[in-house]
């Protein structure tokens, strides 16, 4: 499930349509900080780095914090000096940027603006992020972003937060959720879905609740995804879009605006 999870948020991180890895948006200062988290639901650990600057897969830094540490989450100039330490390549900001990204920033150079438009608007690039369950019922999530367009230097969201931006137990469930990073750990969205579910809500009924209770108490927008640990799903979200896929066996099921729910078979190539 962990080697699921961090191959597709690295998949996702390399497509310059997301707002993660190259496509990241820019801060106030016209850098790239990215955020990432990735949990085993297996042992309750988990790896996450924020503020890192000048890699291609925050994702698998995250991992390695993990697994090759004693700590759950690294910042900044602390990531980045790990980040050498663990031998991973440095990219420079400008194979980072894209075009978009650079026209945001133009528009949205004051944070506050940006965030009252972005998401107020219910516009903007998408974290990404991804949940999986292996045969054996281990459940993982990962989650990986670069924030908001504007955003103040050193501003981190809800993204590598445990809790907020993801939760993974193999008890109940693995999510990964995207949205208005303060409103989403104002809630603690990812753990709420997750209590829900450990109160004998489906996955598909948790996300709702969640989704809705964020909206209700703090006006936030966003989405989340889910996985129980007996592989049920559950996509939840009041933003006006949120692309989404579920692989199970060789089926796809996909959509991206509300309502939609397309399959289609796949090869396992």
């Amino acid at each position: 499930a962990l080697d699921a999870v961090e191959a597709a948020v690295r998949i996702l991180e390399d497509d310059v349509v997301f707002d993660a890895g190259t496509g990241s948006v820019l801060n106030s200062a016209g850098d790239v900080e990215m955020d990432a988290i990735i949990m085993d639901g297996r042992s309750l650990r988990a790896g996450s780095v924020a503020c890192v600057q000048n890699i291609a897969h925050p994702v698998s830094l995250a991992r390695q914090v993990m697994e090759k540490t004693d700590h759950t989450m690294l910042v900044g100039e602390g990531a980045n000096l790990f980040a050498r330490e663990m031998g991973v390549p440095v990219v420079p900001t400008d194979q980072l940027v894209t075009d978009i990204a650079r026209q945001q920033w133009e528009e949205y150079h004051k944070y506050k603006k940006a965030v009252n438009e972005l998401f107020d608007s219910q516009l903007g690039h998408d974290t990404v992020g991804a949940v999986a369950v292996d045969s054996q019922g281990n459940v993982a999530c990962a989650t990986s972003t670069g924030g908001i367009t504007a955003k103040r230097v050193g501003r981190v969201g809800d993204s590598p937060v445990v809790g907020c931006g993801g939760y993974a137990d193999n008890q109940t469930a693995a999510v990964s959720c995207t949205g208005h990073g303060e409103a989403i750990m104002s809630v603690t969205l990812a753990r709420s879905v997750v209590f829900h579910m450990e109160q004998g809500a489906s996955a598909q009924a948790a996300a709702d609740t969640s989704i809705a209770h964020m909206k209700t108490r703090v006006d936030g927008t966003g989405g989340v995804i889910v996985v129980s640990r007996v592989g049920h799903t559950g996509v939840s979200f009041n933003t006006r879009r949120m692309p989404w896929a579920v692989a199970r066996g060789g089926t796809i099921r996909f959509g991206m605006n509300p309502g939609e729910n397309f399959e289609k078979e796949c090869s396992a190539s």
